[in-house]
């Protein structure tokens, strides 16, 4: 071939391939950026339902029309949220809905302490945009709510800690928030933070505990567990010393008792806070009900009684199924009067991962959708009423000392793909 029928032959391609790109460009547009309105056909689709749900007696705000579209389906309207704290649902099953949080994005509760002058602090983490665009990256931060009696305040942002795991408060207010340092986790870091809220304002010292737990024992008095470190708050500073077993958890009475539950050579073990030193009790007889297919019991949570009772909630691991699968099985340990009393929770009831003294001799624990109460021998559980996402979960129990006032901290939440997936949720049973 010569070559001006070679470039005749590219003409003709280069031709065909123009027409070919125009024809695409016909059928189709460049991608909306984020924030972007994306064109319908059809008329705009109506606001998510759900998003103006109302407990009854609360009002909802009037923000105007939402438009939505297929392509920006990340974020709720700013103004279609409900006022920060509804009223109380109707009682009738002993479980009341008391505030709920109707944010925009995202949020909830994970842990929660109460006072015996009727103050709570229930604490959780909220995501936000991290710039002007609601589509965008999004950053985290911890939040605290403070219930004086009559309402619930909000206290100033705490951005630099996040994933706050354990909380504990004194007698004259003072809030302690233990979690992982924000900066550091986002350098791929794990260093924790503890913070301190003295009524004021917030300060923050690096300081790897209260994973395991965290308790006050006096004004300002605190102690704080990580599996292999026990620190003391003075009030002044901070002093530690090694731990005598893996501990799981840490718990003090308002007598000034300290005791932590855990770990020992593949056994359950707990010790009290004797002086200096941490003196151990006897281990508990764990029953041996699945032969050879049973494995270590672990601890889970901890609670300490007005009677000087001490709680031990356990998972019991043991190999089930054709599959030889894994299966965990609650058991409850309590130790009272220089002896074990240990019960394995019915198959029925799952138990969650909190437990708290009901200030009677008897226990109440976190359940799926709600909480269950031990009391003489019998369980008797309290369902929580859905949220407007169509979800419910307990995270963490708090009875205010010196009566039966329980609290439960959780959220709502949803697997829709529109924004937000969970929003906080507290409960009281009295």
């Amino acid at each position: 071939m010569g070559r001006k029928a070679v470039r005749s032959a590219l003409a003709g391609l280069a031709m065909a391939a123009l027409s070919a790109l125009s024809a695409l460009s016909a059928g189709c547009s460049a991608a909306p950026g984020p924030g972007a309105t994306v064109p319908s056909p059809g008329p705009q689709a109506e606001p998510r339902p759900g998003a103006a749900w109302t407990p009854p007696g609360a009002v909802t705000t009037s923000p105007g029309p939402v438009e939505t579209s297929p392509g920006n389906r990340c974020h709720l309207h700013p103004g279609s949220t409900l006022p920060p704290t509804p009223p109380p649902l109707p009682s009738g099953g002993g479980m009341r809905l008391v505030h709920y949080n109707a944010y925009p994005y995202g949020d909830d509760y994970r842990a929660v302490t109460a006072l015996p002058d009727g103050t709570v602090y229930a604490v959780g983490e909220r995501e936000f945009p991290a710039t002007g665009d609601p589509c965008g990256p999004r950053r985290t931060l911890t939040y605290a709510m403070r219930w004086d009696g009559r309402r619930w305040h909000g206290l100033p942002e705490l951005d630099r800690v996040v994933e706050a795991h354990r909380i504990a408060a004194s007698r004259d207010g003072t809030l302690w928030v233990f979690g992982l340092c924000n900066a550091i986790k986002a350098n791929g870091g794990s260093d924790s933070c503890a913070a301190r809220w003295d009524g004021t304002s917030w300060t923050v010292s690096v300081l790897n505990a209260g994973g395991a737990g965290a308790a006050t024992t006096g004004r300002d008095e605190v102690w704080a567990a990580t599996s292999d470190r026990i620190r003391h708050w003075d009030g002044e500073r901070w002093l530690s010393q090694r731990s005598p077993f893996r501990v799981k958890a840490l718990q003090a009475t308002a007598s000034g008792q300290v005791w932590i539950a855990g770990d020992e050579g593949g056994h359950v073990a707990l010790a009290r806070r004797s002086g200096r030193r941490w003196t151990s009790v006897p281990r508990p007889p764990i029953p041996r009900l699945y032969g050879d297919r049973q494995r270590e019991t672990v601890v889970a949570a901890l609670a300490v009684g007005d009677g000087g009772e001490v709680w031990v909630l356990g998972s019991m691991y043991r190999i089930c199924g054709a599959e030889e699968m894994m299966c965990i099985r609650p058991v409850l340990m309590r130790w009272s009067g220089g002896r074990w009393l240990v019960r394995v929770v019915p198959e029925r009831l799952s138990i969650g991962r909190d437990i708290v003294a009901d200030g009677a001799g008897g226990l109440w624990v976190t359940v799926p959708h709600g909480v269950g109460r031990l009391t003489g021998g019998r369980w008797r559980t309290y369902e929580a009423d859905r949220g407007p996402l169509g979800g419910r979960s307990v995270a963490a129990l708090a009875r205010r000392p010196g009566s039966a006032s329980v609290w439960a901290v959780g959220r709502d939440h949803t697997e829709s793909e529109e924004m937000p997936f969970t929003n906080g949720m507290i409960w009281r049973l009295d």
